[in-house]
């Protein structure tokens, strides 16, 4: 194996013979990468002083390309969990009074008939008060409908208002995430 050849210019380049191995020679007291050997020494030194310059530009691109920031935090207001949502609160809330009412019977409630239900119930033996008041006066009976129906959808609520995601979400084994 024979060695490399250092070259410090151009001139030495060109010596090289067909199949010869090079390499740059490295920065001494007499030599500095690009100046050549007859620079004089304020050149090397500012020339020296430029790379190290330069190094330390690449250095300082290269931390500010690390990203320590927190992707996870927004700004704003917090969002609901979609458990939370108005649909989601309505069909939870008439799923928890059909519960109330025998297994024979519970097949036979509607929607429109469970909204009526509560919204009698509100206003003779167990008032609704504060945000429960709200959910069954804003809007009119065919949005109500329409409201627990979504709900129902995603709460998986069948014909017969059985529900395992609302089993699982009262008893405080429900996992799902912040959307």
């Amino acid at each position: 194996m024979t060695d490399k050849k250092q070259v410090k210019g151009l001139l030495d380049y060109i010596s090289l013979k067909p199949g010869e191995e090079a390499e740059l020679a490295p920065n001494s007291v007499d030599y500095v990468f690009g100046m050549g050997l007859g620079a004089t020494e304020e050149a090397k030194i500012f020339a020296k002083i430029g790379k190290l310059y330069h190094e330390i530009e690449n250095m300082r691109d290269a931390n500010n390309q690390i990203d320590v920031t927190d992707k996870t935090k927004t700004i704003g207001r917090p969002k609901k969990q979609k458990v939370l949502e108005l649909h989601q609160v309505r069909a939870f809330h008439l799923w928890r009074i059909a519960q109330e009412f025998p297994e024979g019977i519970r097949q036979d409630l509607t929607n429109r008939y469970m909204i009526a239900y509560v919204q009698k119930l509100g206003k003779t033996s167990r008032p609704l008060a504060g945000k429960s008041e709200r959910l069954w006066t804003v809007g009119n009976s065919d949005s109500l409908e329409q409201s627990v129906s979504r709900g129902k959808t995603w709460w998986e609520i069948d014909h017969k208002w059985h529900s395992d995601k609302c089993s699982e979400f009262l008893y405080g084994s429900y996992t799902e995430k912040k959307p």
